[in-house]
């Protein structure tokens, strides 16, 4: 069923769950990129040099 066709109380509790999630999410990726593990990992990466 769909909002439109009665169910809204599970529309809503999964509406709201859908928006919690990108929350999380967002906070989660302005972390990582605010603590400088991302930009220290890949500049680590790079300055490594494989013999060939």
């Amino acid at each position: 069923m769909s909002a439109i066709n009665g169910d809204k109380s599970r529309f809503n509790r999964l509406r709201k769950q859908k928006i919690a999630r990108r929350k999380r999410t967002q906070e989660l990726v302005e972390r990582a990129t605010k603590s400088g593990r991302r930009e220290g990992t890949s500049a680590g990466l790079q300055a490594r040099s494989v013999p060939a």
